[in-house]
């Protein structure tokens, strides 16, 4: 019998899910390598085109011809993704595409489209928020960042896939790993992050993005990851409930204890099914982490997109 938890995880999220667009998954390759190379082919990251060296085109060029990035890095659904996608070029995901008709997004992007691949061909698979040390060559700099877990049935455990990582990135950072299954350590998702904190492996200032660090940014991660392992795959910078409090003079010792749990829970996801259940009570009932019903999304605009 199917654990609850790889049922779940197997089926569509309404961010995760193709939609109308389904039948562009038609031909894509089975293995790991594959889907991250049509990840690759159909993305373009919004930090790694302000130098047009690296993939041959640039914002400032994708945005004289008309494109508004800043619209693009906010689709939160695979299907819209795949919307714009079809309309710059409607060859199979296979198929190499030029840079420019790409769609410009982030590691959220490449992570829950990866994971909508997966889940398109009967495989577990869920977007993890949190951080890792390989963006930076000091190696103590922890990068805000999402990868994908997906369930791997021979080994009975779950894999970390960094979809973004692709040829050229892996050249530029020196990424000597094997991107298909992250060894431990090198990527910590919101738990993990949460008690490497506590416990002073890393310094407040190097965790985080651009000047969004320490105590504030590494509670944030726990709601942000909490609520992608529940299927509701959030865009980086969207807030709500007590993330949206968060402030030190403005949380409670209950709400910090919340958090410390929320940390446990999700520290221990990928090692006990147990916890699975946990985390959708938390997220679903409870008053402080559940989404409203009336939530709208944060729209973040990049300043270099104008």
């Amino acid at each position: 019998m199917d654990r609850p938890d790889l049922g779940f995880y197997r089926a569509q999220s309404a961010l995760s899910s193709p939609g109308r667009f389904a039948a562009i998954y038609d031909g894509l390759p089975n293995d790991l390598a594959g889907l991250c190379l049509a990840v690759q082919n159909a993305l373009l990251h919004q930090f790694w085109i302000h130098d047009e060296a690296n993939y041959g085109v640039s914002s400032a060029a994708l945005q004289a011809s008309g494109r508004k990035l800043n619209d693009e890095i906010n689709l939160r659904t695979v299907e819209d993704e795949l919307s714009l996608l079809a309309r710059f070029d409607s060859h199979p995901l296979t198929q190499a595409r030029e840079p420019q008709n790409r769609v410009v997004g982030n590691c959220r992007h490449y992570a829950l489209l990866l994971t909508s691949m997966l889940r398109h061909q009967g495989v577990p698979a869920r977007v993890r928020s949190g951080v890792a040390p390989y963006f930076y060559p000091d190696g103590e700099t922890w990068e805000d960042h999402f990868i994908c877990e997906c369930w791997d049935e021979v080994r009975s455990r779950w894999r970390r896939v960094d979809p973004q990582i692709d040829d050229l990135q892996r050249r530029v950072l020196g990424f000597a790993l094997d991107a298909c299954d992250l060894p431990p350590g090198q990527f910590l998702d919101a738990g993990e992050t949460f008690v490497w904190f506590a416990e002073g492996r890393i310094r407040p200032e190097k965790v985080g993005i651009f000047d969004y660090r320490g105590a504030m940014y590494v509670r944030y991660k726990l709601l942000s990851d909490l609520a992608s392992v529940c299927g509701v795959e959030v865009l980086p910078w969207e807030v709500w409930g007590l993330c949206a409090d968060n402030d030190a003079d403005r949380l409670s010792p209950e709400d910090l204890t919340l958090l410390a749990h929320v940390a446990r829970v999700l520290e221990r996801l990928a090692l006990d099914p147990a916890q699975f259940a946990e985390a959708q009570r938390l997220f679903h009932d409870h008053a402080r982490l559940r989404m409203p019903q009336d939530y709208q999304p944060v729209y973040w605009k990049l300043p270099l997109f104008g």
